[in-house]
């Protein structure tokens, strides 16, 4: 049960043994926001974990005098059941699975407001529990007809529920590493979901193309990476579909090339982020094509480890990308610094850089100093070049810098690290010299 709490309990006056035997786990999660992996937040500094060298360490602590008045003062608990359903179904809507599951076997009152259909918006089913079995339950309760995100990670048993339940409020599917899930899966939960807008079906192996007899689809997200089977020609016949899509994600589907990249220019006028990071035949001819069709649309695009990227195609991203606020260019070893000046200059709202395993020096941080005052996370993993005159010039000009990742870097001392530290006081710094203190 891999310590998943059972979503199915045995309920209070119902019949039958094997429904009572019935078990699997589910779990409430958050919101949808690409997002955790749904973004490809590029490499050290660019995601949101902890670092492991950190600038700052704060310690607070509460006066003595302070804690025991704390534990003198009364605590006064109430019984929840002399409290009326409304404000019941409010409190538990702030709980996860596994508290309502445990509240939900204390009595047959909480059990019912435990299993009304409106907590049951968000669930998550993990493998390597029976996905139909579960959703068969919820439906029994009358839940599925709620469900707005939908998550089925590692699942078995998915190859008809979507085809015997209806999910017309579900927006948001999720179906990561289910191996068992075929382009006909696919095409059977975009008939039936005709509201869905975000679909992730990262790890799919057996996933060519996403198709539907539907002309044209409500998607705006969908994550492809990790199908390694995905092609160009599957991936004209997906994007044909959605002219809606603002999201794509094809992280290491080696097989795509350049003509991928020129459908969905093609087709997807107002894609806002793409990411073929690690897919290794995308060249400058796909990213010129991209960048020249799409224009100020895009806002966020990685061709991290896409190492027949160079000058000649980040220049044309310069040139007409000017909204960008991410970029993720880590591996591209082919960069220099006339790219990532243009870059520094054409596109002032940058937030996010990675340009780690790149050919640049301190010129490129003396251009972002003055030209992306705005930089908030910034990649020089492996950057040889760069010195600390190039960290002291970015330090006293991009002060909201919050963090920043320099390791590998062996011409950065004590001095560069100390320049950050002084005016960039809110920045995690990340790095690999042990002399620098933490």
């Amino acid at each position: 049960m891999d310590g998943s709490c059972p979503l199915l309990l045995p309920s209070f006056g119902e019949k039958g043994s094997s429904e009572r035997e019935a078990i699997y786990s589910s779990q409430k999660v958050g919101l949808y926001r690409p997002p955790s992996d749904a973004i490809d937040l590029g490499y050290h500094t660019l995601d949101n974990n902890a670092c492991r060298s950190t600038s700052l360490s704060t310690a607070i602590s509460v006066p003595i005098r302070q804690q025991t008045l704390l534990q003198q003062k009364c605590v006064y608990t109430a019984d929840l059941c002399q409290l009326d359903d409304t404000l019941l179904l409010r409190i538990f809507s702030w709980l996860g699975t596994r508290d309502l599951c445990s509240i939900a076997q204390t009595c047959r009152r909480l059990w019912e407001i435990a299993w009304d259909p409106s907590l049951w918006k968000e669930v998550e089913i993990r493998y390597p529990q029976n996905a139909t079995i579960a959703l068969n339950a919820l439906s029994r309760r009358g839940c599925h007809a709620c469900i707005r995100r939908l998550v089925l990670e590692g699942a078995v048993g998915l190859a008809s529920i979507f085809t015997q339940l209806p999910f017309l409020s579900l927006t948001s599917l999720v179906l990561r590493h289910s191996r068992r899930i075929t382009d006909t899966n696919v095409s059977s939960v975009l008939d039936n979901c005709i509201n869905l807008k975000e679909l992730d079906l990262t790890g799919c192996v057996g996933v060519t193309r996403a198709c539907s007899r539907i002309t044209t689809l409500k998607l705006q997200s969908l994550d492809l990476s990790d199908c390694h089977g995905v092609e160009d020609s599957g991936l004209v016949v997906t994007l044909s579909r959605m002219p809606h899509l603002g999201c794509l994600y094809l992280r290491r589907c080696g097989r795509i090339t350049d003509a991928s990249l020129v459908a969905i220019s093609s087709y997807c006028a107002s894609l806002r982020q793409l990411s073929v990071s690690d897919c290794v035949r995308i060249t400058d001819f796909g990213v010129r094509e991209l960048a020249a069709r799409l224009g100020p649309s895009l806002r966020y695009f990685s061709v991290g480890k896409c190492d027949r990227v160079s000058d000649a195609g980040l220049l044309v991203v310069a040139r007409h990308c000017y909204k960008l606020r991410y970029l993720n260019a880590r591996g591209c070893e082919a960069l220099s610094d006339s790219a990532t000046l243009a870059l520094a200059r054409g596109c002032p709202r940058l937030r996010a850089l990675d340009i780690g395993k790149c050919d640049i020096g301190d010129a490129t941080l003396e251009a972002l100093s003055t030209g992306c005052p705005n930089l908030k996370k910034l990649s020089l993993c492996g950057c040889e070049r760069i010195s600390d005159a190039g960290l002291e010039a970015l330090a006293y000009y991009v002060r909201g810098l919050r963090q920043l990742n320099i390791g590998e870097c062996p011409r950065v001392t004590w001095v560069g690290y100390r320049a950050v530290k002084r005016y960039c006081r809110r920045c995690i710094i990340e790095h690999t010299n042990p002399g620098f203190s933490s």
